[in-house]
């Protein structure tokens, strides 16, 4: 009969439940690291690759143009065309000495416009071709190509021991002619350049430190704000529990408030004729209080029982029975106000219910009904069969003043009566549903209201 006012409302098993199965701030500290970490790592790469790229080409155009100069002013282009001519020996020599002498040079090659090794620090490489190099035919292209490393390339042999291991760069400038229009040489010139790399990794250091000193604030703030912000939720979430459970006692006082009500309105109307009447009277107003008396012990132990958890468990009930006990509560209140209570019950099966709430939902709907007809009316019982003889229907219908639209929705706590606590439908619909029922309404304001309780025949 209390069922939804005694047990957990759903948002707070929801909550409870959430706050079992989910951590907010743990996954938002796990999540946000992981995202920080893979943001900041990812930029300090690509801006660490895009400083030693960038470093490195420049570099190479300094030592481009450099080259370039030395042609401009030599006058070096004529003499690669043809190479083997005794006048471009000396010429070529000594643009060969320029490149030897480059800072940082290890080692260095001189190409011709087909390929072909003029000249070599390795006096091996003469002569030879490298048709699958891929950088010479880049440069050979207009472009400069350059590439570092650590382990030099198989057509410099000597490289490795003579580096040492350490790290180098291989850039292939192209050497243009006196209208910078076609390119009749490369230069291929290994580097140890420690000071150009030392200041690559000075840069990258840099970005490193700046990057993880970003990803440190960028995370601490975050996880700032997530734990601030999970303060405050925790705070609102026991204000909210505090208010719920206020609301939740006030609803169970005014449930309480309501079901007591007709009973002891009862009790007083069956006292105050005993005075007046004579012995059998009496006796009969007693044995109406004694009836309404144990009417509100059953009513407070079902309260008791679904405020512990235990659930009353349905039975098969006389549903004619049943009404025509409510209709003997009400007889006298009706009489007093004018109105006509009229039962017609017709034979119909037994019903799945518990008979103590199954009371207590059609004494709301007649104590309603009642308080609508405030200047007299008819008030109507009755039972019957619906669904195909799966439901058994039992029906109150007035002609008071009708049904609010909020009524019929089942606001909680809303009453068109002065002293009304709102409760009275909404206790009905829900004890209808603890025993898989329902309650209609229908009915518009000033025409009536018919309302409809079905229950499912217990044999079903």
């Amino acid at each position: 009969m209390m069922d939804g006012l005694v047990q957990p409302s759903g948002r707070e098993a929801a909550r409870t439940e959430g706050r079992r199965g989910f951590n907010l701030l743990r996954w938002f500290a796990v999540l946000s690291l992981a995202c920080v970490l893979a943001f900041g790592i990812g930029t300090a790469t690509v801006l660490s690759r895009f400083l030693t790229e960038q470093m490195l080409d420049r570099d190479a155009e300094v030592s481009a143009e450099f080259l370039q100069s030395i042609v401009q002013a030599e006058r070096t282009w004529s003499w690669f065309s043809d190479p083997a001519s005794a006048a471009a020996r000396l010429p070529l020599e000594s643009f060969f000495n320029h490149v030897a002498q480059l800072p940082g040079v290890v080692r260095a090659n001189v190409f011709a416009a087909d390929g072909t090794v003029l000249w070599s620090s390795n006096a091996e490489m003469i002569g030879r071709r490298f048709d699958d190099n891929a950088e010479l035919a880049t440069a050979l292209g207009g472009r400069i190509a350059v590439e570092s490393g650590t382990v030099p390339k198989t057509e410099h042999v000597a490289l490795e021991q003579d580096a040492g291991g350490n790290r180098f760069t291989e850039a292939y400038l192209p050497v243009w002619d006196e209208a910078h229009r076609r390119v009749i040489g490369v230069v291929e010139i290994y580097r140890l350049p420690d000071a150009l790399f030392d200041a690559i990794d000075g840069g990258v250091r840099r970005i490193w430190i700046a990057a993880g000193l970003g990803m440190l604030l960028l995370y601490a703030a975050l996880f700032g704000l997530a734990l601030r912000a999970q303060c405050l939720i925790a705070r609102q979430q026991q204000a909210l529990l505090e208010a719920e459970a206020l609301g939740a006692v006030g609803a169970v006082a005014s449930a309480v408030a309501h079901g007591v009500r007709n009973p002891l309105s009862s009790i007083r109307s069956s006292a105050e004729l005993a005075a007046v009447e004579d012995a059998d009277g009496a006796r009969q107003c007693l044995a109406d209080i004694q009836r309404e008396a144990d009417r509100m012990e059953g009513w407070v132990r079902d309260l008791l029982l679904q405020a512990r958890g235990e659930a009353v468990a349905p039975a098969a009930v006389d549903v004619n029975l049943v009404l025509e006990e409510s209709a003997r509560t009400f007889l006298s209140a009706a009489a007093r106000q004018g109105v006509a209570l009229r039962v017609a019950t017709a034979p119909v099966p037994l019903a799945r219910a518990e008979p103590g709430a199954l009371g207590q939902a059609i004494d709301n709907l007649l104590a309603n009904a009642i308080e609508a007809m405030p200047e007299g009316g008819a008030l109507d019982l009755s039972t019957g069969v619906a669904a195909g003889g799966r439901q058994v229907e039992i029906v109150v219908a007035d002609t008071g003043g009708g049904l609010p639209k909020a009524l019929r929705d089942g606001r909680l706590f809303f009453s068109t009566k002065a002293r009304g606590t709102g409760l009275g439908l909404v206790l009905t619909r829900r004890i209808l549903a603890r025993h898989d029922g329902a309650l209609l309404l229908e009915g518009r304001a000033g025409s009536g209201t018919r309302a409809v309780i079905r229950l499912p025949v217990a044999s079903a």
